[in-house]
C-alpha cells in the first residue's frame, strides 16, 4: 500500500489523473462466506468501472511471498480486463517467474522498472489527436476507441464552433455541426502526417415514427494524409416528455438533467437507463466503429 500510494502521488505531481483501487478489499477475509463473495464481488466491479474511464493501467508489482515482481489473482484480472479494452499496462518491475507468467508475457506489458518519466516518455512517442472538443468525455471516448482498434494516440483538446443549435435535433443539423467542427479545428491545429484530427457531434432525432425519439452521434476522424472515415451511431429512445422540453424549456438535455433533476453530471443515459448505460460508453462505441475503417 505505502509504494502503491506514493506512486498516485508522484503520478498526480506528473499532470496525470488517476484512480485508486478501494484499499478496503484488503481487509475482507479470504474465508469463502457469501458476504465476504458478495464484497469481493463489488470490490471487482468497482474497480473495472474505474478501469473503463482510463487509458492505461499500472501495476506496482513488488516482492511479495518470495517473489519478485509479485503479481496477484486481482491484478491477474486487471491486467487481462485493461488488455481486452486495448489499454497500456505498465508495470513497475519485471515480469515474476510464476504459473501465469506465459500469459501476462502475451499482453506485453511495458516494463518502465522504476521510472515513472519513462510513462512521460511514452505517451510523447504516440501520434497526436487533435479534437474539436474539451469535453473529457469525448476526448476519453475518442482515446479508448482508437486503443482498442489499435491505434493509440495522444488526445488533445481545443474549443470550436458548430455553427447549428446547442442541441441538434436531426440528423443533418447534427451533421452540419460536425463538419462545421471539422473545418474549425483544421484552422487552429498545425498537424502533420500520421497525426489525427476527430470530431463528435451529438444530437437527437425521431429517425422513424415507430423508433421514437432517440440520441445520435455522428464521429469524424480525419488520418493527416490518409483517410478520412464517418459513422452516424443512433441509440436509445428518449422519453416523449424530454423532447418537449428541449429547446423549449433547456438549451440541451445535459442541462435538463442538471436544472431539472439535479443529476451532478450533464448525462441523461444513466437515468433513462437505470444506471446501466453512460454518455461515455456509447460514445467511444460509436469512435470504435469508425476507428476500425482507419
Amino acid at each position: 500500500m505505502p509504494e502503491m500510494r506514493d506512486t498516485e502521488q508522484q503520478l498526480r505531481a506528473m499532470g496525470y489523473e488517476t484512480e485508486y483501487p478501494n484499499m478496503a478489499e484488503g481487509k475482507v477475509k479470504d474465508e469463502q462466506t457469501e458476504r465476504n463473495i458478495a464484497l469481493k464481488s463489488g470490490f471487482i466491479n468497482e474497480h473495472f468501472r474505474k478501469i473503463d474511464t482510463s487509458d492505461a493501467i499500472l501495476v506496482v508489482n513488488i516482492g511479495k511471498k518470495g517473489v519478485e515482481g509479485y503479481v496477484g489473482g486481482n491484478t491477474l484480472m486487471e491486467m487481462t480486463y485493461a488488455y481486452a479494452h486495448g489499454l497500456e499496462v505498465f508495470l513497475t518491475n519485471p515480469l515474476p517467474d510464476m504459473p501465469y507468467t506465459p500469459e501476462m508475457r502475451a499482453m506485453q506489458p511495458l516494463v518502465i522498472n522504476r521510472d515513472l518519466t519513462k510513462i512521460d516518455e511514452y505517451f510523447a512517442s504516440l501520434p497526436r489527436m487533435y479534437v474539436s472538443s474539451k469535453s473529457p468525455v469525448k476526448l476519453t471516448a475518442l482515446s479508448r476507441a482508437m486503443r482498442r482498434a489499435g491505434k493509440p494516440v495522444m488526445p488533445e483538446g481545443y474549443k470550436t464552433t458548430s455553427g447549428v443549435n446547442e442541441q441538434p435535433l436531426s440528423v443533418d443539423e447534427t451533421l452540419q455541426g460536425a463538419m462545421n467542427r471539422q473545418a474549425n479545428l483544421r484552422t487552429i491545429v498545425e498537424s502533420k502526417n500520421g497525426e489525427y484530427i476527430a470530431t463528435i457531434e451529438s444530437g437527437n432525432d425521431t429517425i422513424h415514427g415507430e423508433l421514437g425519439f432517440r440520441g445520435l452521434s455522428i464521429v469524424v476522424i480525419e488520418q493527416v494524409g490518409g483517410k478520412t472515415k464517418m459513422g452516424l451511431d443512433v441509440d436509445i429512445e428518449f422519453p416523449a416528455e424530454f423532447a418537449k422540453l428541449v429547446p423549449a424549456e433547456y438549451p440541451d438535455f445535459g442541462v435538463l438533467m442538471q436544472q431539472k433533476f439535479g443529476t451532478e453530471l450533464k448525462d441523461p443515459y444513466p437515468y433513462i437507463t437505470e444506471g446501466k448505460l453512460t454518455r461515455a460508453e456509447l460514445l467511444e462505441e460509436a469512435a470504435y466503429r469508425v476507428a476500425v475503417q482507419l
